[in-house]
């Protein structure tokens, strides 16, 4: 248990949080660790307040990015995932993972965009044509797609 964990627990017992000030005293890997093992408790109040702590005070940091993208997909928070992951997406520019590029393609199907994780997936299938997961999510999608033609085609012709 570290000490950020520590400080977040005792302030926790005492009805409080920890202020900016105290925050701002661990590295982003320090708050992504911490986030971490608030998950692993299951203190998602704490790991989320310290996620807002953690953007706020590292906004460019894909250590925070990440784990706060992850904590969003925890909580089924969609909209928040898929903004963190965007953000994620633009730090690492043209070294965007494929893991976060995964991430991405998903969490905007979860929202029901297939057409945003179309896009997204053949971006990411034409950055890393060798990776499987992302081949089958591209499959994925585009048999979606060519299954919907028909029903579409179907209703016009009513």
């Amino acid at each position: 248990m570290n000490t950020l964990y520590q400080a977040m627990l005792s302030q926790a017992v005492a009805g409080q949080m920890l202020n900016m000030r105290d925050v701002s005293q661990f590295s982003a890997a320090e708050i992504r660790q911490t986030m971490a093992d608030l998950v692993a408790a299951d203190r998602m109040d704490l790991a989320s307040a310290l996620a807002a702590a953690g953007q706020s005070l590292y906004p460019e940091s894909e250590d925070i990015l990440a784990i706060s993208a992850l904590l969003a997909e925890v909580q089924q928070d969609w909209a928040n995932a898929e903004e963190l992951l965007l953000k994620l997406v633009e730090v690492q520019g043209d070294a965007a993972t494929p893991v976060t590029l995964r991430h991405l393609i998903r969490v905007q199907r979860c929202q029901c965009e297939p057409a945003k994780a179309m896009q997204v997936a053949q971006k990411a299938v034409a950055m890393y044509p060798q990776d499987a997961s992302l081949q089958e999510e591209l499959a994925s999608l585009q048999e979606l797609f060519s299954e919907e033609l028909p029903l579409e085609a179907s209703s016009q012709v009513h």
